[in-house]
């Protein structure tokens, strides 16, 4: 049983000093503690793993972006091209090299516009030489494509460049979502014609 009063011997009395120091050791130790981990070096240390974390899921984002994984499509550069000569009133036949992405490989394309530029650099919208229903669908496999197209009548000759407008309709997390993609631009030659 323990009594209010402090001890008399030397070691009763170094007993009871430990007792306080341990309490206030345990004191400071939590006042320390919800320091460091509230506004300290341990909150600055969790922030900085959080910070990481970020970075590594922007770097994520950056690489697929690289690599062409947030897209629909993939289009190796050089190998789709426009097959020439073109001359103005003659439809405009695209060799495109193309697969699927991961993101895109359940993507259904539901429609494509040509957009061509010539050297007024006003993008002008052509049509789809075989109107109707999109029939063939592209996998995850490189696959060559010859689409024709119509192009605007007010097209200048001269250098001209024509890219696809995608639009596919992908499975989401709500259903169905409208997603929009993009060819590469293919420049080609158009030969104004002579025998008008």
């Amino acid at each position: 049983m323990t009594t209010d009063e402090f001890p008399r011997s030397w070691v009763g009395r170094l007993i009871e000093v430990a007792k306080i120091v341990g309490a206030i050791s345990i004191i400071l130790s939590a006042v320390i503690g919800v320091w460091a981990g509230t506004i300290g070096p341990v909150a600055q240390f969790f922030d900085r793993i959080d910070q990481l974390v970020d970075d590594v899921e922007q770097l994520k984002e950056d690489v697929a972006r690289a690599n062409g994984e947030d897209r629909v499509i993939r289009q190796p550069a050089g190998l789709s091209y426009i097959l020439e000569p073109v001359r103005q009133g003659e439809n405009v036949i695209m060799i495109l090299v193309a697969a699927r992405t991961r993101l895109g490989a359940s993507c259904r394309l539901i429609d494509w516009v040509p957009i061509f530029t010539d050297g007024t650099n006003i993008p002008l919208p052509g049509r789809r030489a075989r109107a109707g229903a999109i029939a063939r669908q592209i996998d995850r496999e490189m696959q060559t494509l010859r689409i024709e197209m119509i192009p605007p009548a007010e097209l200048r000759p001269g250098r001209v460049s024509v890219y696809l407008t995608l639009t596919y309709s992908c499975p989401s997390a709500k259903g169905e979502s409208i997603v929009q993609d993009r060819t590469e631009a293919l420049a080609f030659l158009l030969i104004e014609r002579t025998d008008r």
